[in-house]
C-alpha cells in the first residue's frame, strides 16, 4: 500500500531500512572517481546513516520559502511599497485558468504542430494558483481564500499533471502511472508553498487530499524508482547531467521540505537532493559552459539555486551545496557570454535575445562575492508569476544575508572570455573605444545537452543587434528530440547555421564529431583562434578543413571567418552566411547587411577561384531568417573562402 499523509509516520524509515553495507570510505572513494571522469552518480538505496545525520540539521516543523500568510511582518512590507497594486487590481477580474483537454491532446492529434499550446494550459494553471495565492497572502482579507481552494481542488483532481509531450501513452492521463518530470515537479512545488502560505485558511481536508496527491503523483513514484533501482526510462531525471535534473528535483525536494510533517521524511528527500543534484552539475563543462544555452541555464542552474536556498534555509545553512569548487565557474557562465550592450548568443535550444535572469545573476553575485554591481543592488518586488522563486527573493535569504563583494575586473576579462575546456570564445572591444562590435565563436562538439549541430559557428554583434550567425531555436514539435528526424530541421542541423556545407554534406551530429584549439593568439589589438573542424564531417575525401575567426579591435573593428580545406579529389565546397538582417548584394563580392540602425559590409573572396551566392528563407515555425550560400563555381582539390564583417554607417 502506497503512503499518504495518514499512513505511519515510520513508513519511510521501514521502507529504506535493509541490508546494506557500505564502507564510508569506499563510497567516497567511489564518488571521486565518478566525479573525474564525468560520469553520472548512479542510483544507490537511500544512505540512512546521511539521512540521520540530515535529520540532526532539521527543524520539528516543515517550512517553504517566506512566511505564512497569517505571519505579517514582511507581507504588510510588500503591500505597502506600492509594487503590487496593479497586480492586485487586475486579480479583481482574474478568472482560473481551466484545463482543457483539446490542449492537451493538441499534439498527438495533429491540432498543434508543436508542444506549446498543451504545455502553456498546464503552467498556465500553475501560475494561476500561485498568483490566488499571492493576492490572498498580500491583502490578507480572505477575497481570494475560495479561488485558491478550488483552484487547489481542481489541480488535485486533473487528470495528469505532466507535459502532454511526456506523457507517453498517456498513462499519467489515465492513472496507469505517475511520472517526475519538469512539469508535474512545478505543480508539487507550488502546491506545497500554496499549503505552506495559506496555512490554516485552507480547511483540513483539502490539506490532506492535495498531500495524499503529491505522495501518490510525486513522492512515491520517485521512492519507488531509488528502492527498486528501476533503470527504465521513467523518472530517469535522477541520473540526468541536464536540466531536467535540477528542475526536478527542486520542485520535488521543496515541496518534501515544506509540507511533511515527519522529520525523518523531509532528511530522505534532503539527501536525494544533495546527492543526485550533483549529476546536474557534470552536464557543465569544467570551466563553467552550459552547453544548453542562456535560456536552460535559466531553467535548469536557476532550479539548483532553489534547491540549495531550499536545503540552506532548512538546515540553518549547515548544509550548502554551493560548496561544490565548480559552482563558482558555473556562476560566472552568463556574465562570461555576453557579446556586448546585453546582447548574449542563441547557441543551442536558446531563442534570439534570450538574456540571463537577473534574479539568478543577482543571488549568485551576492553568494558568491562575484561583484557584479549593476545587479547587487537589484530588488525584485511585484514579480508574482510563481510562489517559489518570486517569494523567496523578496523574502531574507541567503543573497540578501550577504554583503555585495567589489571585485575589480582586469581588462583582458573585459575584452574576452575564453572557455578553453569547451572552446567557446567571446570576444570584445576594449571598453571606451570606437569599436561597438563583438562575436561569439564555438568550438565544442555535437552530442551536446539540446544539441545542434554547429561546430564552427558564431554570433555577431554591433551595437544591440545580432548581424549573423546563429538562429536559435524553434517551436519545439513532436519528434524534434527524436534522434531519427531532429537534424532533419535545417535550423537544427548545421546547414542553418553560418556553417560550410563539405563535398555537399552537413556535419554529422555525436561526439566524435568535435573541434580541436589548434591555435590561439590573443593580444589587445586583436583575437585570432583556429579551430580543426575536419571531424564534423562523415567526408571520406576530406583531408583537412581548419575555421579561423580574427576579432581586430582597432578603429571600428572587424571581424573575419576563413576556412581552409583540401579533398583527396575535386570536390564542391560551400559556407553560409545566417542572418535575419535585410541583406542586398551590393557588388560581385560583398552584401550588406541592415538591422535597424546598424549596417554591416561582408567582404568574401577565394584566391584563385570564382564564388557564387544563392540564398533561400527558413522558418520552420519560428522567426524566418535567411541563409546566403557562398560557393565555389567549380569542384576543387584545395581551397580557401574568407569572409570580412566590417561596420559601415
Amino acid at each position: 500500500m502506497e503512503k499518504t499523509c495518514s499512513s505511519q509516520k515510520t513508513y519511510l524509515g521501514c521502507r529504506f531500512i535493509k541490508k546494506v553495507v557500505i564502507i564510508a570510505v569506499l563510497l567516497i572513494c567511489q564518488l571521486l572517481v565518478l566525479y573525474a571522469q564525468n560520469e553520472s552518480f548512479p542510483i544507490q538505496p537511500i544512505d540512512e546513516q546521511r539521512v540521520k545525520e540530515i535529520e540532526l540539521l532539521l527543524p520539528d516543523k516543515p517550512a517553504g520559502f517566506g512566511d505564512p500568510c497569517s505571519k505579517r511582518d514582511v507581507w504588510d512590507q510588500l503591500l505597502k511599497s506600492g509594487k503590487y497594486n496593479q497586480f492586485l487590481k487586475e486579480m479583481e477580474n482574474f478568472t482560473f485558468p481551466p484545463f482543457s483537454k483539446e490542449d492537451y491532446f493538441s499534439l498527438s492529434d495533429g491540432s498543434a504542430s508543436s508542444s506549446g499550446r498543451g504545455l502553456s494550459m498546464m503552467r498556465n494553471r500553475a501560475k494561476g494558483l500561485s498568483q490566488v495565492t499571492w493576492a490572498e497572502c498580500l491583502e490578507n482579507k480572505g477575497r481570494f481564500t475560495k479561488m485558491v481552494e478550488d483552484g487547489l481542488r481542481d489541480i488535485i483532481d486533473q487528470k495528469s499533471w505532466v507535459s502532454p509531450r511526456i506523457d507517453y501513452g498517456f498513462k499519467n492521463y489515465n492513472g496507469i502511472e505517475y511520472s517526475v518530470e519538469l512539469t508535474s515537479s512545478l505543480y508539487a512545488h507550488t502546491i506545497a508553498q500554496t499549503l505552506y502560505l495559506m496555512g490554516d485558511k485552507l480547511s483540513p481536508k483539502l490539506r490532506k487530499d492535495a498531500i495524499d496527491a503529491l505522495y501518490k503523483r510525486v513522492f512515491n513514484p520517485l521512492l519507488n524508482k531509488i528502492e527498486t533501482q528501476n533503470k527504465e526510462e521513467e523518472n530517469s531525471f535522477l541520473t540526468a547531467t541536464n536540466n531536467w535534473n535540477h528542475v526536478c528535483l527542486a520542485g520535488v525536494v521543496g515541496a518534501a521540505l515544506a509540507v511533511l510533517e515527519d522529520k525523518h521524511e523531509r532528511a530522505v528527500f534532503t539527501s536525494v537532493g544533495e546527492y543526485y543534484s550533483q549529476n546536474g552539475l557534470i552536464g557543465f563543462g569544467d570551466d563553467g559552459y552550459c552547453t544548453e544555452g542562456i535560456g536552460y541555464y535559466n531553467y535548469g542552474f536557476g532550479h539548483y539555486i532553489l534547491l540549495r536556498e531550499n536545503i540552506w534555509q532548512a538546515t540553518g545553512g549547515k548544509l550548502d551545496l554551493f560548496a561544490n569548487p565548480k559552482v563558482q565557474k558555473i556562476a560566472s557562465y552568463a556574465s562570461n557570454l555576453e557579446i556586448i550592450n546585453g546582447v548574449f548568443p542563441s547557441i543551442s535550444d536558446s531563442h534570439q535575445g534570450s538574456k540571463p535572469d537577473a534574479s539568478i545573476i543577482a543571488y549568485l553575485s551576492r553568494n558568491l562575492g562575484l561583484g557584479l554591481k549593476e545587479y547587487d543592488e537589484l530588488t525584485f518586488e511585484g514579480k508574482t508569476e510563481d510562489n517559489r522563486n518570486n517569494v523567496m527573493m523578496v523574502f531574507p535569504n541567503s543573497a540578501s544575508m550577504s554583503k555585495p563583494r567589489s571585485v575589480k575586473r582586469g581588462e583582458d576579462q573585459m575584452i574576452r572570455s575564453f572557455f578553453d575546456q569547451t572552446g567557446v570564445l567571446i570576444t570584445r572591444p576594449v571598453p571606451g573605444s570606437a569599436c561597438n562590435m563583438g562575436v561569439a565563436f564555438k568550438g565544442g562538439n555535437n552530442q551536446e545537452s539540446h544539441n545542434h549541430n554547429d561546430v564552427g559557428s558564431y554570433t555577431i554583434v554591433l551595437g544591440n543587434e545580432i548581424m549573423a550567425g546563429d538562429p536559435g531555436v524553434i517551436p519545439y514539435t513532436a519528434n524534434i528530440f527524436d534522434p531519427q528526424y531532429r537534424y532533419t530541421y535545417k535550423t537544427i542541423a548545421s546547414f542553418g547555421h553560418p556553417l560550410p556545407l563539405v563535398a555537399g554534406k552537413e556535419q554529422q551530429p555525436g561526439a566524435e564529431a568535435k573541434a580541436k584549439t589548434i591555435r590561439t593568439d590573443f593580444t589587445r589589438e586583436k583575437d585570432e583562434i583556429t579551430l580543426d573542424i575536419a571531424s564534423a564531417y562523415n567526408v571520406p575525401e576530406l583531408k583537412k578543413l581548419e575555421r579561423t575567426m580574427s576579432y581586430n579591435r582597432t578603429g571600428k573593428g572587424s571581424i573575419t571567418i576563413s576556412d581552409d580545406f583540401e579533398y583527396s579529389r575535386p570536390e564542391p565546397f560551400e559556407t553560409a552566411i545566417t542572418t535575419r538582417a535585410k541583406w542586398e548584394k551590393k557588388s560581385k563580392n560583398t552584401l550588406l547587411l541592415t538591422m535597424g540602425k546598424e549596417k554591416l559590409l561582408v567582404t568574401f573572396s577565394s584566391p584563385g577561384n570564382k564564388l557564387s551566392i544563392r540564398s533561400e528563407e527558413i522558418a520552420e515555425g519560428g522567426k524566418p531568417y535567411s541563409r546566403i550560400g557562398i560557393y565555389m563555381d567549380e569542384p576543387v582539390i584545395s581551397g580557401q573562402i574568407i569572409l570580412t564583417y566590417r561596420p559601415v554607417k
